[in-house]
This record gives structure tokens, C-alpha cells and sequence, in this order.
């Protein structure tokens, strides 16, 4: 076990570390990428490449090296014309200067001609753009150069690049090179050696691409592995099931004992300097100092690790508190206001005896005020308040006239007592009756056992008195109307199983005079029939009355199991097929294919699919459709059964699934009024869902079951 701990912990700090590597890493990474003069490739060449070996196709390149060579062969052969006013008083030290930059390069030829004016500047022998490429083309053939080509014609720049006898081309669209060219025709040609030397800052800028490009790859991969590590670490750590930290673990005691309010003004302190440590990071591609870059990187990281291992401990520490005492016991203030309490304790006894007399007293001209209007009450307070803010008014003149400035301060501090006295009696009374509106909206909502805090002894309490009476009025009445709807629902049921025996008796006894031959007169015979018919009647509605009785008390027993509801509901139109033929009906049944599968008792949903297709025969007018619809979506199967009614609907949809209640008014049909009632409480007390649409004579009944 002990083992499995040291595993387990191991884990988990090989986790901290790896996430505490991996985040401080990333700003880093980050950095390097998103820096316009870094190792990414430039926006000349179309194949990007996060790490661009190439140096002559990177952004450190193209922004680094040549935007500024650029601007100085632009500044070297401007002319006035090419300026503003304001800029024409330093053309020629702008031009001077220019030169004396663009003549400490070692690395690179150039030429560059104004056309407009036909002035040039080189640092070769050439005279013009042919006898440059002549030059460069022999450099070529001895030691290799990137040649970058700039044509500016009628401020319509293109940027053409060569590397290895391949050419690059892109037009300045995006306006990068027409900030530093100025003149409307001029070309500019530069040849950068292919072996780079010291001797000028080009090689500078080369030589920090090439560590750009080692950090870069050494950060990347440093971030990949820690990640990999961290997230190994962290599902070999949720594998063990041992338990680092307990309630009684010495990480989790000693945490118990910071107050919780330190703890909470501490964790915004920590993560600021954490979110600031890691975002400075992303600076270290400007430090040009080896010590403090590795200072910087280590100290993150442990400030990191400490801070997952802190966050780590208190949400072991949060999952050990078992109630709402364990924190209050590590509340400051709460030890504190305990230590205040014991001391006021003693001063709360002596005054005991003298408060109570003031409270009796007070509760004497409380009750004799209690029936006073509310807004007489109001006028008095507005009143109170009058009189008191004309005396602090006054002792204001006085104290201002008697001590100026300092008079001055205390009036203010009177007049703002005096407020927030007003201003904290208005809002308790503001608050009592924001209280009496949530039990008031608590009492409608339903929740009739909540009751109304009664405080004080004015009008507010009588109407939280009065409220809290309406809810136990509502509860008390709604508790007789249930106790009466189940001795209803007793009486129906005991009365139906009181009447079963002797009818059952009165049918058998029909069924041995039907079986004697020979009865005298012969018109007994049909007496007996009818005698045998409305028995048999009588036995369907005591039956249907029984079921109804139970399946609206939900005192019914359901087997409840996964059954497939297509097959159930083809089953039940085979069985009630032959009448719907008989009363002329055209069955149109739509039916997915594949098998539908709810969980519900088979033998209670049947008798709802029977009662449905048995109220459609009996009902529907002849010769029209009938449409069955099974359709599956989110989760639920939906069943629509639609028929034309051959009597007037003059009812709703409530209405009809009442019980006793029957679409056929005059009665010319056989039918308890039953059928829809129990069908409906069968299908709600199996958690489906039952809804009755009429529109004109088209009724439509729907059932919804959760699939499985």
C-alpha cells in the first residue's frame, strides 16, 4: 500500500512539473512565431513554414535585412521633387547618412537608379542595372548570392526575389514596401552573398536567426514531451486508486488552519502573478542576457509547480468538508464574532432585565398601533423626517456661524445620520415586503407549506400573517379534496367488486336457461337473449368502471419491461381489423421499418391501442380514412391515430377524456364513456404522454413513449 503511494505520488508530481514545463514553454514558442522579424517564413513565398530553414526566405530576411537596405537606396538617390516642404530642409543629411549606413555592408552589392532623375548609387564598379547583373552573375558562378530585384513604376511596386536560380515574384499589394519608397520610378538591385561573414549587422541578424531556429526547435520539443509526459503521468495517476490525501492528512490539517479569508484574497494574488510571470516570458526573445533567461525560465516553473500542488491539496481539501461548519469553524471572523460574543455576553445579561421592561412596554404601543393605515404611518415617518431635517437645518446655521469649517463637518455628519437612519428604516421595510412578495409568489408557485418570517407588529405583519393563512387555508383544502377523490376512487372499486359476484352468478344462470331446449312459450327465448346481452353489457362497464377507478389512483400493478411497439400495434389492428372493415374504413398505416423498442407493460398498452381502434370503428363516419402514424424522433416514438368523426364534436379535447363522457350525445352506440379516461390514465401512469386534438370533425389522438 505504501508503495502504491510513493507510485502514486510520484505520478502526480511528475504531472505538476511536466503541465508547470509545458505552460511556461508556450509563451515562449508563441513568441517566436508570432514576431514579424522571426524564424516563420516571410510573406513573399507562398509554401509557409512555422520553422523556415531557408534564412533567405524568412521574415528575419525579408524585414530584418532587406526593408532597411531598402529604405537607405531609397533615401540615397531622392530628390526634392520626391518631398514634401517640410522634409526638403534634410534631404542631404537624410542622404548622408543613408550612404554612410548602406557603406559599412560587407555582405551585400547593390545598385540603385532614380529614373526620373537617371541618379544612381552602388558600391560595385557598375554604372547601370546591366553592368550590375554582369557582376553578380560572376559572384554567382564563384560563391553564390540571393539577388532581390525592386521595380517601381508609377508607385506600382514589384519585389522579385532569386535563390538558387529560382525567382520569387510578388507585387506590394499590402503596401509594405510603399512605406519606405517614395519615388514614383526606380529600381533597385541587391545581391546578398550566399556565405554570410562578420563585419556588418547583416551578420548579426544571421547569426541570431540561426539560434532563433535552435531555440525555437529545442522549446517546441521541450513543450511536446512535457505535454506527452503530463498527460501519461496524469492516467497512470487516475488508474492507481489509492488515496493520497485524506481528512486527516497532514497537508489537509495544516491548509485547515489558513482562515478562509486569507485563502480567498490569496488565490487572486497567485494566479495575477502567475498569468504575469508566464506572460513576461514571452519577452525572453528580447533578452539578450543567458542568466536571466534561465533564472526566469526555472523560477516560473517552480512557481507553477507549487501553485498546482497548493490548487492540487485544496481541492482534496475542499472535498473533506462534510458540512457548512467545517468551513464557518475556519472562518476569521466567525472566531472572531465568537470571541466578541463571549464577551458581550455578560454585558447582554445585566441589560437583559432592562430591555425586556423596554420591550413590553414597546410591544404594548405596538399592538395598539397594529390597525393603524399603512399610510397614516407613512405621513408620520415623512413627517418625522421633516421635523428632523429642519432642526438639523437649523443647529447647521448654528454650528457654521459659531465654528465655521469644523461646524461645518459636524452638521454634515448630523445630516447623514439623521439620512441613514431614514434611509435603513425605509429599506427593512423595503426588505420585509420583498419577503412577503417571494412567499406570496412561493404559496402560488405551489409550495403551500412555506411560510412568511412574521416580524414586528404593523401592517406588513398582518399581511404576512394573512398570506401565510391563505396557504394553510389552500393546503388544508386541497388535502380534503384528495382524501375525497380516493374515498371515490375506494367506493368505486369496492362497489364494482360487490357487484361482480351476483351478476357473474345472474350470467351463468342465463347460460343454463339458454342451454334448455324445448322453453314454452317460445317468445321466452328472446327475452332470455336480451337478458343475456345486457348482463353481459353490464359485466364490460363494471369491468371498465374497476379499471378506470384503479388507473386513475395509479393503485395498479404494471410489468413493465422492453417490448417492441411497432409489433404491438400491428397486433392490435389484426385484432379490431375485421370491424374497422365492417364499418367501411380505410386503414392507412405508415410504420418505420425498423423495430421501434419501448419499455411499458405490453398487456395495459394493448388495452389502450384496443380502446383507440375500437372508438375509431364505432365513431368514424363510413367510407373515409384512417391514418396511423408511427414516427421516431429525439429519443421518443410518436404514435397519431386520425379519423372523421360521424357525429358533431361539440366538445374539447378536456372534455372528452372524462369519465362517462361520450362522443355520441344521443347514446345510439354502445359505449361505457370510459375507454378514452382509462386509456389515457394507462399511458401517463407508464410515463408516456396522451394529448387529444379536435379540429372540426377530424379527432386526432396522440401517444408519445421515450425509446430504448
Amino acid at each position: 500500500m505504501k508503495n502504491n503511494k510513493k507510485i502514486k505520488f510520484t505520478l502526480l508530481i511528475i504531472s505538476m512539473l511536466s503541465l508547470a514545463i509545458f505552460l511556461t514553454s508556450l509563451p515562449t514558442i508563441f513568441m517566436y512565431a508570432m514576431n514579424s522579424n522571426g524564424v516563420t517564413t516571410s510573406y513573399m513565398h507562398d509554401d509557409k513554414k512555422l520553422i523556415e530553414e531557408d534564412f533567405y526566405k524568412s521574415q528575419a530576411f525579408d524585414e530584418a535585412v532587406m526593408r532597411p537596405i531598402i529604405g537607405y537606396l531609397n533615401t540615397a538617390v531622392t530628390s526634392e521633387k520626391d518631398l514634401k516642404n517640410n522634409e526638403k530642409k534634410e534631404l542631404d543629411q537624410n542622404k548622408k547618412r543613408a550612404k554612410e549606413n548602406l557603406s559599412n555592408l560587407s555582405n551585400v552589392e547593390f545598385i540603385v537608379i532614380n529614373k526620373d532623375t537617371n541618379e544612381y548609387y552602388t558600391n560595385t564598379s557598375a554604372k547601370d542595372i546591366e553592368e550590375f547583373e554582369g557582376i553578380v552573375a560572376q559572384k554567382q558562378r564563384k560563391a553564390g548570392c540571393v539577388v532581390a530585384d525592386i521595380v517601381s513604376e508609377d508607385k506600382s511596386i514589384q519585389y522579385n526575389k532569386t535563390i538558387n536560380t529560382k525567382l520569387y515574384t510578388k507585387m506590394d499589394s499590402e503596401g509594405r514596401l510603399a512605406s519606405l519608397i517614395n519615388i514614383d520610378n526606380i529600381h533597385i538591385q541587391v545581391a546578398v552573398t550566399k556565405n554570410i561573414a562578420s563585419g556588418d549587422w547583416i551578420y548579426r541578424i544571421y547569426k541570431g536567426y540561426q539560434n532563433d531556429v535552435l531555440f525555437f526547435k529545442v522549446a517546441g520539443g521541450v513543450s511536446f514531451v512535457s505535454l506527452i509526459v503530463c498527460l501519461l503521468s496524469i492516467i497512470l495517476y487516475k488508474l492507481s486508486k489509492v488515496e493520497l490525501f485524506s481528512r486527516d492528512s497532514f497537508a489537509i490539517k495544516v491548509l485547515n488552519k489558513i482562515p478562509i479569508e486569507l485563502r480567498l484574497l490569496l488565490i487572486p494574488v497567485v494566479l495575477f502573478y502567475g498569468f504575469w510571470l508566464v506572460n513576461s516570458l514571452s519577452y525572453i526573445y528580447y533578452d539578450a542576457y543567458y542568466y536571466d533567461v534561465v533564472y526566469s525560465i526555472v523560477f516560473s516553473i517552480l512557481y507553477l509547480f507549487i501553485v498546482f500542488m497548493l490548487i492540487y491539496i485544496s481541492g482534496k481539501q475542499i472535498k473533506s468538508i462534510k458540512s457548512k461548519d467545517d468551513i464557518i469553524n475556519q472562518s476569521l471572523i466567525v472566531k472572531i464574532l465568537i470571541l466578541s460574543k463571549k464577551i458581550l455576553k455578560n454585558l447582554n445579561e445585566r441589560r437583559k432585565n432592562i430591555l425586556q421592561k423596554r420591550k413590553d412596554a414597546t410591544t404594548k404601543l405596538l399592538k395598539s398601533n397594529q390597525n393603524m393605515p399603512l399610510i397614516k404611518r407613512v405621513m408620520i415617518i415623512v413627517g418625522i423626517g421633516i421635523v428632523a431635517n429642519t432642526i438639523i437645518s437649523f443647529i447647521c446655521v448654528l454650528l457654521w456661524a459659531s465654528f465655521e469649517f469644523v461646524g461645518a463637518i459636524i452638521a454634515m455628519i448630523l445630516s447623514n445620520v439623521v439620512l441613514v437612519g431614514l434611509a435603513y428604516l425605509l429599506i427593512k421595510k423595503l426588505a420585509y415586503l420583498s419577503d412577503i412578495i417571494e412567499g406570496a409568489e412561493n404559496i402560488k408557485n405551489g409550495n403551500l407549506s412555506y411560510k412568511i418570517e412574521v416580524k414586528d407588529n404593523d401592517n406588513f405583519t398582518t399581511l404576512a400573517q394573512n398570506i401565510n393563512n391563505i396557504g394553510e387555508g389552500l393546503e388544508n383544502s386541497i388535502d380534503k379534496q384528495l382524501r375525497s377523490e380516493r374515498m371515490k376512487s375506494e367506493l368505486i372499486t369496492n362497489v364494482s367488486h360487490d357487484l361482480k359476484t351476483p351478476l357473474t352468478s345472474i350470467i351463468n344462470y342465463i347460460d343454463l336457461i339458454k342451454d334448455e331446449k324445448n322453453i314454452q312459450p317460445e317468445y321466452i327465448n328472446d327475452y332470455v337473449n336480451v337478458l343475456d346481452s345486457k348482463s353481459k353489457r353490464l359485466k364490460s362497464l363494471i369491468e371498465d368502471l374497476f379499471e378506470a377507478s384503479k388507473a386513475s389512483s395509479g393503485n395498479i400493478e404494471l410489468n413493465i419491461e422492453r417490448i417492441e411497439f411497432d409489433q404491438l400495434i400491428r397486433q392490435a389492428i389484426g385484432e379490431v381489423e375485421e370491424r374497422l372493415l365492417q364499418s367501411n374504413l380505410d386503414i392507412k398505416l405508415n410504420i418505420p421499418k425498423e423495430k421501434i423498442h419501448i419499455n411499458a407493460d405490453g398487456k395495459r398498452l394493448y388495452r389502450v391501442l384496443e380502446n383507440l381502434l375500437s372508438n375509431i370503428a364505432k365513431y368514424s363516419l363510413s367510407n373515409t380514412r384512417v391514418y396511423i402514424d408511427v414516427t421516431t424522433e429525439d429519443q421518443k416514438v410518436k404514435l397519431v391515430m386520425k379519423n372523421i368523426s360521424s357525429y358533431e364534436l361539440n366538445f374539447d379535447a378536456e372534455e372528452i377524456v372524462e369519465r362517462f363522457k361520450r362522443g355520441d350525445e344521443s347514446r345510439n352506440t354502445e359505449g361505457s364513456g370510459l375507454g378514452l379516461a382509462i386509456a389515457k390514465d394507462l399511458v401517463n401512469i407508464q410515463g408516456g404522454n396522451f394529448d387529444i386534438d379536435i379540429d372540426g370533425d377530424l379527432f386526432k389522438v396522440t401517444i408519445e413513449f421515450f425509446t430504448v
